[in-house]
């Protein structure tokens, strides 16, 4: 199967429209939903048809993110907001934050980051209070837990890591209570589901 080109619901073009029309000189989509939904997929397919830099919630995680949590508290949101979402909210569109590509040390580098009309932000346990009010529109993937762990394992297993029990025993768990605590999906503007997701 070739999972290049997933079948988005609603389609592309209807994605984009609101998005388009938003107002405002700048502003910050949100896309989130559960581990495996197709999140990062939609997030680059947006991207390319906005001309939008890209930051995922990855880049702030901590070792706290292989912990059992109600709020997916192994991602730092206090940095997120005070390095990214806090400056963009008081029209700095130049920046640099602290981004995190490796979950062995856990070390950050210095990314530069310049915002013209949008910025996408996507990852898991994005909905949250400290992070909502920055979000001027939110997409909920809208895809089962089951199914979207499903994926997420399937992904990891064609990139040569076997998480599933990660998946299954934290992750997957950590998304249910996150949930039920925060309601995510209520705090959407649009919901979005995929046909497939794609590593």
């Amino acid at each position: 199967m070739n999972n290049s080109h997933p079948r988005w619901e609603p389609s592309l073009d209807e994605i984009l429209v609101p998005i388009r029309g938003l107002p405002g000189a700048s502003a910050i989509i949100g896309i989130s939903g559960y581990g495996g939904s197709g999140k990062t997929t939609l997030a680059h397919t947006l991207a390319e048809r906005l001309s939008a830099p890209i930051i995922s919630i990855d880049e702030f995680g901590t070792s706290g993110v292989f912990l059992r949590s109600d709020d997916w508290q192994g991602f730092d949101r206090e940095r997120l907001v005070r390095q990214v979402l806090a400056p963009l909210a008081r029209g700095v569109r130049e920046l640099s934050y602290d981004s995190c590509n490796d979950w062995e040390t856990w070390e950050t580098v210095p990314t530069h980051l310049v915002m013209e009309r949008f910025l996408l932000l996507e990852g898991v346990g994005l909905f949250h209070p400290d992070v909502v009010p920055y979000l001027d529109y939110r997409i909920w993937l809208d895809v089962p837990l089951a199914e979207a762990t499903a994926r997420g394992i399937a992904r990891e297993r064609i990139l040569g890591r076997d998480q599933g029990d990660v998946w299954q025993r934290l992750w997957g768990p950590n998304e249910s209570d996150f949930e039920r605590k925060f309601q995510p999906k209520e705090s959407a503007h649009r919901l979005v589901c995929s046909e497939r997701s794609v590593p």
